[in-house]
């Protein structure tokens, strides 16, 4: 799966266990699961940011801005995506 550097960085050291993502990718080598109903990234940044390797929802919010290039909406609808662990990625 295509990450930022870090989020590459996050998974090698084992901190980020899930990413979120704007459609799911069941096929991918690297997920383990992929939660089939859309959450939006406000819950996501509440709940899961440590899972997501970011020390605080802001941070979060600032990684996922910068990967898009722009202010997302924490109403955006996102697909949780359970990776394998690091030893198993394909990357």
């Amino acid at each position: 799966m295509k990450m930022s550097k870090w989020s590459e960085k996050k998974v090698k050291l084992g901190i980020k266990k899930i990413t979120a993502r704007s459609r799911p990718f069941p096929n991918d080598p690297d997920v383990l699961f992929v939660f089939s109903i859309p959450i939006p990234l406000w819950i996501i940044k509440k709940y899961f940011y440590i899972e997501e390797g970011a020390d605080s929802p802001e941070e979060l919010q600032r990684k996922i801005n910068g990967i898009w290039r722009r202010k997302v909406s924490e109403d955006r609808l996102l697909y949780i995506h359970i990776l394998k662990p690091k030893g198993e990625l394909k990357k």
